[in-house]
């Protein structure tokens, strides 16, 4: 690297652009007014990364930095011009600083990761030894981008845990919505979840696969009564509905939501 490249120049702010190889989608407003609060009394103390293109300049690292300046009327920041830096390094560069903060959400790191590797072709165990953390820590964020978008969206806004995330990127995708929302009303920590899951896959199968039409109304009474449920039905009209409660307090929950108040019964 050269002396060059790590010289600090003051750059307008209107001539820096959002990074296009940016891992991070999401900014808390508060906390980013809360920066630019400290950036109004103080100013901007680290620089920011950028590299020159098309007559103007790429963030590189630092987004939350360059908006919080433009909330506060900052017409200039301090900033480090990276043009030795191939497209794949800016990338890292950018995902390596996130990582670093902690800045990003579950989802967000692992997307970051997985457009890495697929810019690079890099394995699990090169992506781990270039971002500076271990294959399991890159196998497990990749897994999350397993679950369906609802429930990554529950992962980002703090209703659920990376690690009930992790738990559930291995259930089957059109089940996961209904146990994240189980986990979510009913409080449920990590092993909890893990113990519910265990208990449900080793529950017999009562009936042949069932079709399309069947599946999908199964799914709406689930999410309906919040609660796991199976429709049994003959040829002929007549068949069964079953739900499946935990414990007594569950059972509660199911006959609240039909409309059934146990202390008057």
């Amino acid at each position: 690297m050269s002396a060059a490249s790590e010289s600090i120049r003051q750059i307008p702010v209107d001539l820096i652009r959002s990074g296009s190889t940016q891992a991070r989608r999401r900014f808390d407003s508060d906390r980013l007014r809360e920066l630019a609060e400290s950036i109004r009394e103080s100013g901007l103390i680290q620089p920011v990364v950028v590299r020159s293109i098309d007559g103007g300049f790429e963030l590189l690292a630092g987004e939350r930095r360059w908006r919080a300046a433009q909330l506060v009327g900052v017409h200039e920041i301090p900033a480090i011009v990276r043009d030795d830096l191939a497209d794949d390094e800016a990338q890292v560069l950018g995902l390596i600083e996130n990582l670093q903060r902690e800045s990003l959400t579950p989802i967000e790191t692992a997307q970051g990761l997985r457009q890495l590797a697929q810019r690079t072709g890099m394995t699990h165990e090169q992506l781990a030894v270039r971002v500076g953390k271990s294959r399991v820590y890159i196998t497990n964020f990749l897994r999350l981008l397993n679950l369906v978008p609802a429930v990554q969206t529950m992962v980002d806004e703090g209703s659920l845990s990376s690690g009930h995330a992790k738990v559930l990127a291995s259930v089957a995708p059109e089940t996961q919505l209904q146990w994240a929302r189980d986990a979510v009303r009913r409080k449920l920590n990590v092993r909890a979840l893990e113990r519910q899951l265990s208990s449900d896959r080793r529950a017999p199968a009562t009936s042949p696969a069932k079709d399309g039409d069947w599946r999908r109304l199964e799914r709406a009474v689930a999410e309906h009564l919040g609660y796991p449920v199976s429709i049994e039905a003959a040829d002929d009209g007549r068949g069964e509905l079953r739900v499946r409660f935990h414990s007594l307090e569950e059972l509660d929950g199911v006959l609240q939501r039909i409309g059934y108040d146990a202390s008057n019964g």
